[in-house]
Order: structure tokens, then sequence, then C-alpha cells
């Protein structure tokens, strides 16, 4: 049977990765031989591979590109997105790593910060078909995961407004690496969002490719509705409040609007009735994830925060405990947590952007206003927090869409249809290895021509510019050294003062004659 070998940055971890994992889950319950090798591993299975340790092994091979990163795009961005940023160097060289080399056909997934522009190529190289699966825009930008609006990716990504500088075109030189390395390679590029493959298809690198939608799958058994009144009770809110739920992995990434979120609430709160309903416990807030804003304890609404929820039956119970989701993302492809609350049939109000509206129909499923609309967002929070018939509605509609076009061994059946497609034209050639032999992963530093062109300049200026603010560090961290000991010492002389003085004698014959007296040493 056909061997399939998936490739992710990581196996589980973000969302990108869980998404992954499904369809890794999905294809084993069809009895696929399937395997991920990644760099970083969280789930013990015997046919999930890491190789983290050539990273750590081979530091001084990546230094300058690390310096890079860190100089020209970690410290340098602008205010306009603190979405990830990365550079396309270094990969891993997975070409002689067993469980690539005995697959019929490679899967890429989110690869960032794992396979690099050239390491890629040396991996199409082995004549397989590859189908890349994109979860965001790093494929096809100089870098950036989500463009945040701009369009330069169609073109030369000349003048990046993510970077506060960028004297040499870094941005432009990695995307001409990548449409001049990757132009011939057997890609079939796959995305779970129409929005995210119109991008594909209009970029400078991937425009030439066959690309593909195949949305996501979800495990539509484990998310599933359970009644709202023992949902809510099992996750303890008051059974009679309309429970509005937020959720992200990071709800300080600025694309996915929570600053928009906060605006849209205090327009709700301007209304009458939304706000008695406030003050008297009829309507909460709930979030999951990292701690939500400061800002919003600042609203009248009550918050009840759940944190990081680390287990499916738990997220799903808090779906169905909510009466509805807000998703206020600026740019997004196709967000699990869409997904998963459509499942438990609770209703979406969301802008109208990116893969959102592939899920989401306005007024079906649930209710969709213009990007940036802050008013229109607080009118439809309004209008399902005041309508219970429209929530049920939306509710029941959503929970069916999600059983006619999300589930997982749709998504799978879809995935190994196109495998057949592919190997049925584009045989894969014979390449075996009988071991799995970690030590024959190297990490690849090559680089393109045009980036490779501008590297000894910026790995120079960067190295000294870290260098320099390690040493100004360093010499900050010295001074704050002497300064502990200048007070220290300044603590000592006065200790010294007060046990030279003639009170603290007075007062130490005195401790001494009470003790003698059998009245205890205290004063």
């Amino acid at each position: 049977m056909m061997k399939v070998s998936m490739v992710c940055t990581n196996d589980i971890a973000g969302g990108a990765a869980r998404a992954s994992f499904r369809l890794y889950k999905g294809l084993k319950a069809m009895d696929v031989p399937v395997s991920i090798t990644a760099r970083r591993q969280q789930i013990p299975d015997d046919t999930i591979h890491q190789v983290q340790n050539v990273f750590a092994e081979q530091f001084v091979a990546r230094a300058g590109l690390a310096a890079i990163q860190d100089v020209f795009i970690d410290q340098g961005r602008t205010a306009m997105s603190n979405t990830l940023f990365t550079l396309s160097y270094p990969g891993v060289d997975l070409t002689q790593f067993a469980s690539v080399l005995n697959a019929d056909v490679v899967n890429l997934h989110w690869v960032s910060r794992f396979l690099s522009v050239t390491s890629l190529r040396k991996l199409a190289q082995l004549n397989k078909p590859i189908v890349w699966t994109l979860h965001d825009c790093w494929a096809f930008t100089g870098g950036c995961h989500y463009p945040a609006g701009c369009d330069r990716y169609q073109t030369d990504c000349h003048a990046c407004p993510q970077l506060r500088e960028d004297p040499l075109g870094l941005t432009t030189r990695v995307l001409q690496d990548k449409a001049d390395l990757w132009a011939d390679l057997p890609l079939t590029i796959v995305t779970p969002s129409r929005w995210l493959a119109d991008c594909v298809r209009k970029s400078t690198p991937l425009r030439h490719h066959r690309v593909e939608v195949i949305p996501y799958g979800l495990e539509t058994d484990v998310f599933h509705p359970t009644p709202k009144p023992e949902a809510k009770r099992k996750m303890g809110l008051a059974e009679g409040a309309i429970a509005i739920l937020i959720g992200a992995n990071d709800s300080n990434e600025i694309r996915k609007g929570f600053w928009a979120l906060f605006a849209a609430l205090q327009r709700c709160e301007a209304n009458a009735q939304f706000r008695a309903m406030a003050k008297a416990g009829k309507v909460q807030l709930i979030c999951f994830g990292p701690p939500p804003s400061d800002e919003l304890q600042t609203l009248a609404v009550p918050v009840q925060a759940f944190g990081m929820i680390e287990n499916d039956e738990t997220l799903s119970c808090l779906y169905s405990a909510a009466d509805l989701l807000v998703l206020p993302s600026q740019e997004d492809n196709l967000p699990n947590v869409m997904l998963e609350a459509m499942s438990c049939a609770t209703p979406i109000v969301a802008f109208d952007t990116g893969g959102i509206p592939d899920a989401v129909v306005d007024g079906e499923t649930g209710l969709l206003v213009p990007p940036g609309d802050l008013d229109a967002l607080a009118a439809a929070i309004l209008k399902l927090v005041f309508d219970a018939e429209q929530r049920q509605h939306l509710s029941q509609n959503g929970r069916q869409r999600t059983l006619e076009n999300y589930l997982l061994v749709r998504q799978a059946k879809d995935y190994m249809s196109l495998f057949e497609e592919l190997l049925a034209t584009h045989p894969a050639v014979s390449t075996t290895a009988p071991t799995e032999d970690l030590g024959s992963v190297e990490l690849d530093v090559s680089l393109g021509k045009n980036f490779g062109a501008i590297y000894p300049q910026l790995s120079y200026e960067a190295l000294v510019r870290d260098n320099l603010d390690y040493r100004m560090k360093l010499r900050q961290s010295q001074e704050q050294v002497e300064e502990l000991e200048a007070e220290l010492g300044r603590s000592q002389g006065r200790i010294t003062a007060m046990e030279t003085s003639k009170f603290w004698k007075i007062r130490t014959n005195w401790m001494v004659l009470r003790k003698r007296l059998g009245l205890g040493g205290d004063a």
C-alpha cells in the first residue's frame, strides 16, 4: 500500500500542527502507512520521528543566519504586524532520512524553521511526488507568515513594510530564491481555504504550480454539541447568562484582532439593555488560551478565564456552553477555533475575511461583518445576545455544515485521491533505507544565489550588532551587580555604626540582664 511521509516543524504544538496531526490520524484510520518527520516531537509514537538535535549540534554553522533572524527580523519589526516572520534559511537535509526515503509520497505541512529554500529543492530531487499543504503565507512571501494586507509577494517583496530596515533587500532576495529554485519542482500545493489558494495563484514563487483546496477535517465525534444547561453546569457558568466566547493561541497577536473585540464590546456597553444584562450577570465573557488582555477586565461585562485547555473533551464542553463565539481575526486561513465551535453547534460572529467565509455563511451558520467595521461587529454581537431564536437557527446549521464539509474521513479520502492521482502520473523512484538513522540528518546551510550574494555583509553586520548588544547588556548587568554590592556595603556600614553606638551597647546589656532574670531574650 502507498506509504506517506508527512513533514512538519511540530507534531502537535500550534494551530497548523494540530490541523496536520488530525490528517495524520485520519490517514491512520484508513490504515494508510503514514509517518511524521518533525523538528520537535511531543507525542510518543513509533511513526513520529524527531530531528531537533541537528540544530543544536551544528549551531556554529548557522550562527550568522541566527544573528540575521534576531537582529534584522525579530528586533526589527514595525508596528504593522507581530505575527511570525521567518528567514528561509537554514534547513534540514532529509534526503537520507529513512521515513522519507521509504515513502511513496511526501506531504509537507508547516515547515518554517525546519526546511529551507535549498533543502526543499534537495528533497524534491528524490523524484517523489510532493504535496505541500500550506497553513499560512510563508511559502510564497519574503518571510512574513501573514502579509497584513500587503500584496508585494505578487511582485518582488521590495521594501517590506513589516521591517524597520532592510538595507540589502533581504525579503526581495529570499522571494527571488524561492521563485528561481522552486520553479521546476514537482510541487502540488494544497490550501485549506479558497482565500489562501487565491493568494498562492497570485504569488511570484508558486503561481505556476497546481493548487487544490482541501479543507481541514476534525473529529466531530469529539467536538459535538452538549446541551447548553449541562455544559454550563460542567464549566461552572451561570445557566441563565448569555456566554460570549473568545479564544486564541496568542491573544496579543495583532492580526487576531482582540483590540477590535475590545472596542466592539465597549460599543455594546453603550446599549442600555446590554448594560443592564451585564450588571445583572445575565451576560458574560468567557475566554480560553493565554490570559485575556487587561483591557477586558475594565469592561462592565463579567469575565471568566479558563486559561490553556489541553483536553479536547473539556474544550468541546466549553464551546457547547458558549452561546456565541466572536472571532475578530483581521487575517486568517481556516481557523481551528471556528470549525471546532461550529461542530459544537456554537454560532460565530466574525469579520468577512480570509478563509472564514468558507465555513461561516452569513445568516445561515453565523454573522459576518465587513473587515474592520467595529460598529457592525458590535451590532452583530448584540443581535445574537438578544435573539435566542436566531442563535438556535445558526447553531443547528453550523453543526450540519460541519458534518457535510469538515469530516476527518472526508479530508483523508480527498488527500488519498490526490496522492493516487499523482502517483499514477508521476511514479515514485524506489529509494529505501533499512533503518532510521538520525545520524544521517544534516543541517543544510547552503543558500540561493540571490540571498547568498548579500549573506557575507548582512551576517557580519548582524553579528557585530548582536555582539554590541550582548556587551551592552553585560555592561548593564555588571553595573547592576556593582550597585548591589555598593548598597550592600552601605547597609553593612549602617549595621556596624548601629552596633558600635551607645544605644546598641545599652540594649545588648539589657537583653543579657533579662536572660539572667529568666525573663527571656525578647525586649
